[in-house]
């Protein structure tokens, strides 16, 4: 699975090819990067002033945090004399596989608000949860774009580079097993979002999306495929702005059953849909030397 070639001859490939860095470095980026985000984020939030203004600095916080993940990256390809391109899995993909990786997101969102309402009797949504949802609410209009811009736009992209793109690529096809490629980088996506380790549904909500993630990046070898899917999936987090009477529905009585079965056929739909097509795999990935010399 695994085809090396002279490095410095083979910087400049056509497609479908793919550069990988060892394990040891995607790790190091990738723990590099969390901390880099996670640091920006806290240190600007740290030195805010307590004004009218901290709505739109604390949005701006979350959007400079989630740039600042690329800073390692950034500084490591310029090092090596690598381009971005050379890096993103990005095979192509037929216009089909795109609306069924929608159909598929419709019905995972339908059935987590549904697996909400169950769990709510006995997992209770906990203060600080609540408090970013009223802060969301009462939030002015360009507060919560500047909050959307990061958490749909910009959040997917970076965060998908890191964890479906250098991460899980380096781990495949150093090793050529799927469920390591999968399970390491959802692991650590879960430990990267901190805040929702401490309320159990939403840390499952968050597992089952990091797997779908990882599921669509390995059945379409296109990394565009899961930015798209996690921008809808952050997206229909902030649904009770556009639809408030979600916000009422307590019960699945509530939701009605149509919500339900449609749900459940969409989810269907696309789990047939992928299940059925073959892992996609770069018919040319090089290995990107570490400075330490070593292979894996």
């Amino acid at each position: 699975m695994d085809h090396e070639a002279d490095y410095e001859s083979h910087l400049e490939v056509k497609r479908p090819s793919l550069h990988i860095f060892t394990v040891r470095e995607a790790y190091l980026l990738a723990a590099a990067s969390m901390f880099m985000g996670l640091f920006v984020s806290l240190t600007f939030q740290g030195f805010l002033p307590e004004s009218d203004q901290a709505a739109i600095l604390n949005r701006l916080a979350v959007l400079f945090g989630e740039l600042a993940i690329l800073i390692p990256a950034v500084l490591i390809l310029k090092q090596r004399g690598l381009k971005f391109r050379q890096v993103l899995p990005l095979r192509s993909v037929s216009p089909v596989t795109i609306i069924m990786s929608m159909v598929l997101t419709a019905g995972a969102i339908g059935l987590v608000s549904v697996f909400e309402i169950v769990v709510l009797p006995f997992f209770p949504i906990p203060d600080f949860l609540k408090q970013l949802e009223s802060d969301l609410m009462q939030a002015s209009f360009l507060d919560n774009l500047v909050l959307i811009f990061a958490g749909v736009l910009v959040a997917p992209l970076v965060e998908e580079f890191i964890f479906r793109g250098i991460l899980q690529q380096s781990l495949f096809y150093r090793h050529g097993s799927l469920l390591p490629a999968m399970i390491v980088p959802t692991v650590i996506f879960a430990l990267f979002h901190v805040a929702y380790l401490f309320y159990l549904p939403a840390l499952l909500e968050l597992i089952a999306l990091a797997l779908m993630l990882a599921w669509l990046m390995v059945k379409t070898g296109n990394l565009l495929v899961p930015v798209l899917v996690h921008g809808l999936f952050n997206l229909s987090s902030f649904s009770g702005l556009f639809i408030t009477d979600l916000e009422e529905i307590t019960t699945l009585t509530e939701f009605g059953v149509p919500w339900i079965i449609l749900s459940i056929l969409l989810m269907a739909a696309g789990v047939f849909y992928f299940k059925h097509m073959p892992v996609a795999e770069f018919e040319e990935v090089y290995l990107i030397p570490s400075l330490r010399g070593e292979e894996f």
